[in-house]
Formats: C-alpha cells, sequence, structure tokens
C-alpha cells in the first residue's frame, strides 16, 4: 500500500463539532503524481489540500459554522523513505482522533470555551506538526501518539 493510499484510508476525522477531512482537487503540474487532491514527490513530500471544518450544533442539526482549506505537508520529502512513515500516519491520525473525542465531551460538559475559541482560530497546517519523524524515539503508532498529544507544540494543545 502507497502512502497516499494509507493516507486516504485514515481520512475523515469528524466529531460532532469538529471535522479533518482530506479534498480531492487538481495539483499543480509541478506537484508530481497525483492521486485524488493528494500527491507524493521528492520534492514536496507527501502533501494534501486539508479542510478543517467547525460545527454548531442545536440538538440533531448540525450547520457548518466554520470552513477552512489549506494546502499542507503530511510528510516532509526528508522523511519518505522513513519505514516508520505508516506509524507515524496511524498515530497522527489516533492522536487526531482521540484529541477530537476530548474536546467534543469538554464542549459538552462545560459549553464552547477557550479551546473551541482555539480551534475556531486554527489553520489545518497546525494539526500535522511534521518534526516528530525528526525524532528517533518514536517506532510504532502508540509512541508517534504520545509525542504528538504530550507536546503543547505539536498537538497537545488539543488537550484540554
Amino acid at each position: 500500500m502507497s502512502l497516499v493510499e494509507a493516507l486516504s484510508q485514515l481520512f475523515p476525522i469528524s466529531f460532532e463539532h469538529h471535522s479533518l477531512e482530506l479534498v480531492d482537487e487538481s495539483v499543480d503540474a509541478d506537484s508530481g503524481e497525483v492521486y485524488g487532491g493528494r500527491s507524493a514527490t521528492p520534492e514536496g513530500g507527501l502533501v494534501a489540500t486539508v479542510r478543517l471544518v467547525g460545527w454548531d450544533v442545536q440538538g440533531e442539526e448540525r450547520s457548518m459554522r466554520d470552513i477552512k482549506e489549506q494546502r499542507v505537508t503530511i510528510v516532509a520529502a526528508e522523511h519518505l523513505e522513513d519505514p516508520r512513515v505508516p506509524a507515524y500516519l496511524e498515530g497522527l491520525a489516533a492522536a487526531l482522533n482521540l484529541a477530537f473525542a476530548r474536546v467534543d465531551e469538554t464542549i459538552a460538559d462545560k459549553g464552547h470555551g477557550a479551546l473551541s475559541d482555539r480551534l475556531a482560530e486554527a489553520m489545518p497546517y497546525e494539526f500535522f506538526p511534521g518534526d516528530v519523524l525528526a525524532l528517533r524515539r518514536p517506532q510504532t503508532a502508540e509512541d508517534f501518539s504520545d509525542a504528538l498529544l504530550t507536546n503543547r507544540k505539536r498537538l497537545g494543545w488539543l488537550l484540554p
């Protein structure tokens, strides 16, 4: 399975108040091989257009409150050959699922607050911290998930 296919199987990540999706669209001719709006090139790494959606929930009804799309590097070019990339992608998806679930729990318990405001200001690139593959210690999906969630500069800011 290619990295593009592995990434495609992990998204969308969707919860009641927020979702993160990969967007299918054309890629510029100089971006390299295209697969459903995502490209994997030696120059640009694994790149995708990501959509972050904020939802307003009123009882059973849900409507889009905010939508942001941005071209994001998921895996930098220097890490494409790293054998840990599939574990990283799996760990990233697990970390995002856990964080979004906790955000929804916090909103359900306490209502919209500072974290929800921070999410409303967030841009899609903030959910794909590229520095984790530079670490030597993470080897498994769980290791990557822990590394992402325990650092506030990565995804730890999502945890209430």
